[in-house]
């Protein structure tokens, strides 16, 4: 004799806990699909994996709504639960594969929020298949205006977590070099399509000549009389920006370093700057390790090479958040670092020791899957026409070190600019 079917009580949902549930998986849908294209600039395995997972995600919605069942919300509880495993290893051990292989993701709004919303998930499926949950209704006058405020918190949530200042460039697989450099020349030509700087194609000559002095009858290339290759390839990067920018084209002024201490300390700093840089010699030895391009080849401060899990609120000489190359092939060669520190008093951090280390801001670039595709003076509507988003960046400061052996610039070892840096390096 057959036994019985066993009665599934899931097909019972309360519709409280039918919508509600529906909501935090539409609304982690949401996260997930509005993350999806920078997720594909990275690779295509972190994209796949944040389709796959927004397109289940809102399967599950729409069954718990039309169908609620056992199944379905072991299937819920399952899909959640994996999602939620995975977001663990990438903001602990960091995934296995992409440009970033085995290095931890720092956690930014979007991604701590869609993990609520699954974990909320997680607990309701398995509060209904155990029966802690009831299934018992609630009376209308109870359950709508439970409904409409969970569903307008998650909507409400959700689109909060998109705007930059909230989720933090600095997670777009980066950020993007939120504070980074007015690249508007070269990056307005990359974009519409002209040929990149550091491609091989020519660059219009036009530099200003923003003479500091020297003797004119040896004009070389440390006197920034117009002569020296960066110059040559048009004005400076940091031309039109507000004060804490680069600052002038030529030589940075220097200090002197009196007291003995400091002076060792500084030496220290720029032996451990040289061995960080000369670790990674190529483009693919800093992509190998971590670092991921923000930008391309640019004349006269070259491609920017970003390693996220190194920026916090802490220089360290040793741990340099970005390497500078001579171009954008994977055996383009290291010329410089640069330091990317986090600050919440918007002063300059104590970065190398003595007077001499000048710090910059950059507030406003287009930013697109985190690579700079327009520099501060890029318009919102420009730059949404390019698909980016305007970075913050006012709580971001910048550094340029060049201590690589054989690229020591010839206007300071901590200048905006490198002279030697032209249209392409070699």
């Amino acid at each position: 004799m057959s036994q019985p079917t066993r009665p599934d009580h899931c097909r019972d949902l309360d519709p409280v806990l039918r919508w509600g549930l529906a909501a935090l998986s539409f609304g982690a849908a949401f996260v997930h699909f509005a993350v999806m294209g920078d997720h594909f600039d990275a690779s295509t395995a972190h994209g796949v994996f944040f389709a796959v997972a927004a397109w289940l995600q809102l399967a599950f919605a729409l069954g718990v709504v039309l169908r609620p069942s056992r199944g379905v919300l072991w299937f819920g509880a399952f899909l959640n639960l994996a999602i939620i495993g995975s977001w663990l290893v990438s903001r602990v051990w960091g995934v296995p594969f992409g440009a970033e292989a085995w290095t931890p993701e720092p956690a930014a709004f979007p991604d701590v929020l869609s993990t609520v919303f699954e974990g909320l998930i997680v607990a309701g499926c398995l509060g209904v298949i155990t029966g802690y949950l009831g299934v018992r209704r609630v009376s209308q006058a109870v359950s709508l205006p439970l409904v409409g405020a969970l569903g307008a918190s998650v909507i409400i949530l959700s689109t909060i977590s998109l705007v930059p200042a909230v989720a933090g460039e600095a997670h777009q697989h980066g950020a993007g070099e939120a504070a980074g450099h007015d690249h508007s020349a070269a990056e307005v030509a990359a974009a519409d399509g002209e040929t990149p700087v550091g491609s091989g194609g020519a660059v219009a000559p036009g530099g200003h000549d923003h003479s500091a002095g020297g003797d004119a009858a040896s004009p070389g290339i440390e006197t920034a009389s117009g002569n020296s290759p960066c110059e040559k390839t048009g004005p400076p990067v940091s031309e039109g920006q507000a004060a804490g920018g680069h600052g002038h084209r030529g030589p940075t002024i220097a200090y002197p370093i009196e007291d003995r201490a400091t002076r060792d300390l500084l030496a220290t700093q720029l032996e451990q700057a040289r061995v960080a840089a000369m670790a990674l010699p190529t483009l693919a030895d800093a992509e190998a390790a971590g670092y991921r391009k923000v930008t391309t080849y640019l004349p006269c401060i070259g491609a920017h090479l970003m390693k996220f899990s190194y920026v916090d609120g802490t220089f360290d000489a040793t741990q340099p958040e970005m390497l500078l190359y001579d171009g954008n092939g994977p055996d383009a060669r290291v010329v410089g670092l640069s330091y990317y520190v986090l600050t919440d008093d918007g002063k300059a951090p104590e970065g190398f020791a003595g007077p001499n280390d000048p710090w910059h801001q950059h507030i406003g670039l287009c930013v697109k899957g985190g690579l700079v595709v327009g520099g501060e003076a890029t318009t919102e509507e420009e730059c949404t026409s390019r698909g980016g988003v305007k970075a913050d960046g006012s709580n971001a400061w910048m550094n340029h070190t060049w201590a690589v052996p054989g690229w020591e610039s010839p206007w300071g070892i901590f200048s905006g600019e490198h002279p030697e840096l032209g249209a392409t390096a070699s």
